[in-house]
């Protein structure tokens, strides 16, 4: 009995070793993202105190243009740190905040992330790794009224990066560009205790648990793959993985057309053609290809838990709802028109129901391309087309006016050879 007590007791010893060898810092490493690991590391008296000094780390190939970390369960509210060289063979590092989201912004409030930069940070020597090895004084609470639970064995996290070209700059409150993708997870922070209030991440700290190096570029850390973790423990991943941005981009694409070409012009086909069923036809297509923009709107917005959450996704829904009559306001001009041979009531909210809910339309994708994140060029395109939209259609509806009271039928038609303008004519939108 007294040999398995005590063999139960080296065991137990054993296992008590084990469990000490794993205690450190927590490394999750996306499986989306080939090469950007995130680790954290909290001091046994931060944790004893709730308050005082936490580590983490970002790594990621120099081929990402910035990398992000953030406390929280998605942007809007989230603590945010971002990583980004500043081409002088070191990194940036810009606390911001997800106000609702919006574009993350620089926190330059009382409660502002108190940031250092510490040893082992910066571009490595062979120019393929970027790494920021950061302590935080303050991060048990942030702008908003966020916090996080330094004991919290479910402590939510999120990260989000964009390859492209480096921004090389020194300034924390760059634009940054739409993310690529994003990972959502939940580090055990009593696991990632570590002993000393020091920097964690450099070479000579790195004993036992799973801290990285003060490169990042473990043997497996830019390889793509599955998620992973070094001890296999302390992380649970909540959701990785991105909807296709194509998705994005088709709804931007189709409901700038809808709005800004296809909508104006086809008001446009009725004084023009004399045509009643043309202007129909026309801007039937055009309503069925805005139901088709909407879906993938739809999706996105689902993706990204913003569908009811932004200016941009609310008035658009009901820009598009309130636009789900006007067909049916048009028949109802068109039979008013044939009966009366005349303009109504009805005919004239068709006209200037319309033409509202088109310029909401055009000012709703602008808002749009903000909350992407547009390119500037973009942007100036998008407002360059609506603007020489406008002035085509401003003038053709003058000048067809004009025109319309000189050689009219009833109702407002165009006369062709001596004839009536065809009976049933609909007003335009």
């Amino acid at each position: 009995m007294r040999t398995l007590l005590s063999s139960g007791a080296a065991v137990a010893a054993l296992l008590c070793a084990g469990v000490s060898a794993q205690a450190g810092t927590l490394r999750y490493c996306p499986g989306n993202a080939n090469g950007v690991c995130y680790s954290v590391g909290v001091p046994s008296s931060s944790a004893a105190s709730e308050s005082g000094n936490i580590y983490f780390q970002i790594t990621a190939p120099t081929t990402y243009q910035w990398v992000a970390l953030g406390t929280g369960t998605g942007m809007a509210g989230s603590n945010i740190f971002i990583m980004y060289q500043d081409g002088l063979g070191n990194v940036t590092l810009s606390p911001r905040i997800g106000p609702n989201h919006q574009p993350p912004t620089l926190d330059t409030s009382a409660n502002a992330a108190q940031l250092t930069v510490l040893a082992g940070s910066g571009v490595s020597a062979d120019g393929n790794t970027m790494t920021a090895n950061v302590a935080c004084a303050n991060c048990e609470s942030w702008s908003g009224g966020g916090q996080l639970d330094l004991k919290d064995a479910q402590s939510s996290w999120i990260g989000a990066w964009r390859r492209g070209n480096s921004l090389a700059t020194t300034s924390r409150s760059v634009s940054l560009v739409q993310h690529d993708d994003t990972a959502i997870f939940e580090f055990d922070l009593p696991r990632a205790a570590i002993a000393t209030d020091s920097n964690p991440f450099t070479p000579a700290a790195s004993t036992g648990g799973s801290g990285g190096d003060d490169s990042g570029s473990d043997s497996d850390s830019d390889k793509p793959g599955g998620d992973s973790s070094d001890d296999g423990g302390g992380v649970t991943v909540i959701g990785t993985g991105r909807v296709d941005r194509n998705i994005l981009v088709g709804h931007g694409v189709i409901m700038a057309i809808v709005f800004v070409i296809l909508y104006p012009l086809g008001s446009l086909l009725m004084p023009l053609l004399g045509k009643w069923w043309a202007h129909g036809a026309f801007q039937a297509v055009a309503w069925a290809l805005m139901w088709a923009g909407f879906g993938l709107g739809v999706t996105y917005a689902r993706y990204l838990n913003i569908l009811f959450d932004q200016t941009h996704t609310i008035l658009g829904t009901v820009v598009v709802c309130l636009l789900a009559i006007q067909p049916a306001l048009g028949y109802a001009h068109h039979r008013h028109f044939l009966k009366h041979g005349a303009r109504g009531i009805i005919s004239h909210v068709h006209i200037w129901y319309g033409r509202a809910l088109m310029i909401l339309g055009v000012i709703n994708g602008g808002l749009g391309l903000q909350l992407a994140l547009g390119s500037n060029s973009c942007k100036i395109a998008y407002g360059v087309v609506a603007g020489v939209t406008f002035l085509i259609y401003a003038s053709g509806k003058a000048f067809l006016s004009t025109k319309g009271r000189k050689s009219a039928g009833p109702g407002g038609g165009r006369i062709r050879s001596g004839r009536k303008a065809e009976a049933g004519s609909p007003a335009s939108v």
